[in-house]
């Protein structure tokens, strides 16, 4: 990716699609990023990342934390930024993503949870510190374990000789406990009734595991474990949710497995794990505020600064004036405002529009007619809605609160959908509120004016 703006208009559009990239998590110092808490560090009491940093620095031998964001909330670049204050405080960070060790669609259990915690602070020590992986690696560590207390699972094979062979079938393990259910199953029928070895085998090894850390980093200060992407664990559609029931199930009755001792522990966990267990401390990404939460849904400055310096991050103040004709102070422009209004403070869904736009430019700045054409196609994503959904949409609109009705899984399930399509958006203004989605919220009204019933006439005496 080219830093440098091509100074040719028709080359222009292919530069800025490089700086568009939507899913691109970003460290802190990129040029690209944008602090979505600010002033960044200071100031913000709300500022969940420092919460969490603050609560790790208070309790110096260990900690639980977790961290929620719906999909696309930045949750990921904000864990990069924890993990670079936390490093330049002289902690060793290890990060780790879930995904690289379970699948999304599968329930998940406490016992090959544990071996995947200690498998991924592992990995991670590997990774930073050059630490031999035949000696060290947890992976051949619970394959000696196995053996050693004559745990047979059919279809895998235990046996160790050498070093490397135990690399081999370390890593054999590993890729077998992700990508094959049957041997994950197997697994867990066999550590039911030795739980509490394995804790003593996970614990034993995150305390040689500590001592190798602090001692290769250099740092007295007790190590970290950023686990990331567990929010990403979801169930298909239908009636049945394995899925989120295994899901609270770890979170709710294994919190004390969890709290890795000496070790500062952050989690993501899904957005509706708050209506499965209510009053578990999370701390929650938020959208940045556009409006304020009033009938007129006022205008919010600081937000608006924000999702403003995005763009100009993303196109220059070059670039803007360039691809977008008319820009003001402050990096103010009526067609880069409207998409950033019907963004509704959600930044993934400002880089869609925004790179729509880049798509149908023919030649530049762009016109409306381009900028209303990108407004459409995101609007279309969204639709259809089903008319029992709008009127809860439409509700949640007019009451900014996510009138949960129960906690079942279907209700669960359907406001997390909503949360995860960016139906609904969650704010701060001091308390937590709800709103929907500026793009879809005159077709909500439209469809509720649509299907009201008719008033009924009055009897005739």
């Amino acid at each position: 990716m080219s830093p440098i703006i091509p100074p040719d208009d028709s080359l222009l559009p292919k530069w800025l699609s490089s700086r568009l990239n939507v899913d691109a998590p970003l460290e802190p110092g990129e040029p690209l990023y944008q602090a979505l808490y600010e002033p960044l560090y200071t100031n913000d009491p709300d500022d969940p990342i420092q919460l969490i940093f603050q609560d790790i620095a208070f309790n110096e031998v260990q900690s639980l934390n977790f961290i929620s964001g719906f999909r696309g909330s930045g949750k990921t670049t904000e864990l990069f930024r924890l993990r670079k204050q936390l490093q330049d405080d002289d902690y060793f960070v290890a990060y780790a993503n879930a995904l690289d060790y379970v699948l999304p669609s599968e329930p998940v259990d406490i016992s090959d949870f544990l071996i995947v915690l200690a498998g991924s602070f592992s990995d991670s020590l590997a990774d930073q510190l050059e630490v031999d992986p035949v000696k060290e690696s947890w992976w051949t560590r619970i394959v000696h374990y196995l053996t050693k207390t004559k745990v047979d699972l059919e279809g895998f094979d235990v046996k160790v000789g050498g070093k490397a062979a135990g690399a081999d079938v370390g890593l054999n393990f590993k890729t077998s406990l992700k990508q094959v259910p049957s041997f994950r199953q197997k697994l867990r029928e066999k550590m039911a009734p030795r739980l509490g070895e394995l804790r003593n085998e996970v614990q034993k090894f995150f305390v040689d595991a500590i001592k190798l850390a602090k001692k290769k980093s250099k740092t007295e200060k007790n190590v970290v474990l950023i686990f990331d992407q567990l929010e990403q664990l979801r169930d298909a559609l239908g009636d049945k949710a394995p899925v989120a029931d295994s899901v609270t199930s770890l979170i709710g009755n294994h919190r004390e497995d969890l709290q890795i001792p000496s070790v500062h522990c952050v989690y993501t966990v899904p957005p509706w794990l708050k209506f499965k267990l209510p009053g578990l401390p999370t701390r929650l990404l938020y959208n940045v505020k556009l409006c304020n939460n009033d009938d007129d849904r006022t205008r919010n400055g600081a937000g608006w600064t924000t999702m403003r310096n995005i763009v100009e991050r993303r196109f220059t103040a070059d670039g803007m004036r360039r691809f977008f004709g008319d820009v003001g102070p402050h990096g103010a422009s009526p067609l880069a405002d409207q998409l950033i209004r019907f963004s509704g403070g959600h930044f993934r869904d400002l880089l869609r529009l925004l790179r729509e736009t880049l798509l149908r430019s023919r030649k530049l700045p762009i016109t409306r007619e381009i900028m209303n054409s990108a407004i459409v196609n995101l609007r279309a994503s969204f639709l259809p809605i089903p008319v029992k959904n709008a009127f809860w949409l439409n509700e949640i609109g007019a009451k900014r609160d996510s009138l949960l009705k129960d906690t079942s899984a279907e209700s669960i399930r359907q406001m997390t959908l909503f949360l995860d399509t960016h139906c609904v958006m969650i704010h701060r203004n001091g308390n937590e509120w709800y709103d929907v989605h500026p793009i879809i919220r005159e077709e909500i009204e439209e469809i509720v004016k649509r299907e009201q019933p008719a008033p009924q006439a009055p009897a005739s005496t």
